[in-house]
């Protein structure tokens, strides 16, 4: 029996097992696979084709899946262990680049448990089991589902789990193309499983993105139809799918449903704690209300169930810009670009924190990265950066490119444009402007954005505001 140590880590080759230290680690078998397959060759160039074959020799995979994979162990291995062992060779593959020595044998929790039966923990048992069942699912990259592996509802075959992880990895991207494709496979995960509640969720799950950012062709309203009816046909099948629960919340938060919203939420978590999406809303929910504290925990718990939601990342880097943690704000919005080079509009909180730490240099560069990004986005990007400049006592320069952001103000973020405004002194039309916002959406601003501290007087918000260090 092969166990390779290397850093504080023990892999099991035979029972498909990471330990750090003498404690499991859980990731999906696939991903295990994906480290097995580097570290048996640490020092060479591990081709993406062999690791391919090696760890789907039944086919029907995408190169994402395994990208997807090499993404996770980074983030587990650089979390526990401060070293980058996982090399990308451009164009060619991987390389375990740390040190590996194998032995034959027990890995030591296994060892240990032989020798002390007692102190195998409770749940022990069941995590041996859902390896064994994520196996044979086609595993993700996720973390285990302990309790919802127990339900007595049909699960996905392996050619629908493979559907499934595809679709996710195009959904969690969010874009119009992104989501547009994660219908199209969880189309085929329903007709590939049509008793397995997870298609029918994922779908509805869809399409409440679809009408929550008005993508597709149809009116957003018929996108919402369509999601209530996948998710009411998933709770048919299974009644314990948090995920379901899930788009339901979606579906509500757009219809201004705030009460049934929340309760589809805390639903959605109570049967499913490691639903990643779910806390994600959570989050976006608490973030709206201004409860930063609280909208952080539930984005960072989302993250750590799911790694590659790029939407997750983007979230997080907007409300730690809010609660004021600016080099987080950076860190999260940088990651968001590595996940997704085309995922543009973090170079707003990027060049936001950048500002606020009074680096204005890079947050120019940052607004200019905005603006090249999109037609519309050049306008609002002079908004922001008409306060840069102003803040560099610029203010022809401010004064020119506000001008910009004024002609087109139609495509301009109201509060971008009041800030400007008032930053190069026009605080009547600023409060013009911000009157245009909703209002709780406005006092949520108010209250935390650092924008806002040399107005909040004015505007009739005194006192220190929300998160704000003393």
């Amino acid at each position: 029996m092969s166990v390779y140590a290397f850093g504080p880590f023990h892999l099991d080759a035979d029972r498909l097992i990471l330990l750090e230290g003498a404690e499991p680690v859980s990731i999906g078998p696939k991903v295990v696979e994906t480290l097995l397959a580097l570290v048996e060759r640490a020092g060479d160039v591990v081709t993406k084709a062999a690791m391919l074959d090696r760890i789907w020799p039944e086919g029907f995979v995408e190169e994402a899946n395994l990208a997807q994979n090499i993404y996770v162990l980074r983030k587990i291995l650089r979390d526990r262990w401060d070293a980058g062992a996982i090399e990308t060779i451009p164009r060619r593959g991987y390389r375990f680049r740390a040190a590996v020595t194998v032995s034959e044998g027990l890995a030591p929790a296994a060892a240990r448990a032989a020798g002390n039966r007692s102190w195998v923990p409770a749940g022990y048992a069941v995590v041996a089991a859902l390896l064994v069942a994520v196996l044979a699912a086609g595993g993700t990259a996720f973390a285990l589902r302990a309790q919802r592996t127990q339900t007595s509802a049909p699960q996905l075959s392996a050619s629908g789990a493979r559907l499934y992880a595809i679709g996710h990895y195009y959904w969690n991207q969010r874009t119009a193309a992104g989501v547009a494709r994660s219908v199209e496979y969880f189309k085929r995960v329903i007709a590939s499983d049509p008793r397995a509640a997870k298609g029918h969720a994922a779908l509805a799950s869809a399409y409440a993105i679809m009408g929550d950012y008005r993508y597709g062709n149809l009116p957003a309203k018929i996108y919402f139809s369509r999601a209530k009816a996948e998710a009411r046909v998933a709770l048919s099948l299974d009644p314990a799918s948090g995920q379901a629960y899930g788009a339901l919340a979606v579906v509500a938060m757009n219809l201004d449903r705030s009460r049934e919203a929340a309760a589809d939420l805390a639903r959605a978590i109570a049967l499913d704690p490691t639903d990643a999406s779910s806390h994600e809303w959570q989050g976006i929910a608490m973030l709206e209300r201004g409860e930063l504290d609280g909208a952080l925990r539930e984005l960072r718990t989302a993250a750590d169930l799911d790694p590659l939601s790029v939407s997750t990342t983007a979230w997080l880097s907007g409300a730690a810009y809010l609660a004021r943690h600016y080099d987080d704000a950076i860190a999260y919005g940088r990651q968001t670009l590595d996940l997704d080079p085309g995922r543009t509009d973090v170079w707003q909180s990027i060049g936001l924190a950048y500002e606020a730490q009074g680096s204005y240099g890079r947050a120019v560069d940052a607004f200019e990265r905005y603006a090249a990004s999109c037609a519309d986005c050049r306008a609002d990007a002079d908004a922001l950066l008409a306060a840069v400049y102003a803040r560099e006592r610029e203010y022809a320069k401010a004064r020119r490119v506000l001008a910009v952001a004024q002609s087109h103000a139609h495509v301009v973020q109201p509060d971008d444009l009041a800030l400007a405004l008032a930053a190069v002194g026009e605080r009547r039309g600023a409060l013009s402007w911000l009157r245009r916002m909703p209002n709780a959406f406005l006092r949520m601003q108010i209250a935390n954005d650092s924008r806002f501290d040399a107005l909040r007087g004015s505007l009739g918000y005194g006192g220190r505001p929300a998160n704000r260090p003393a």
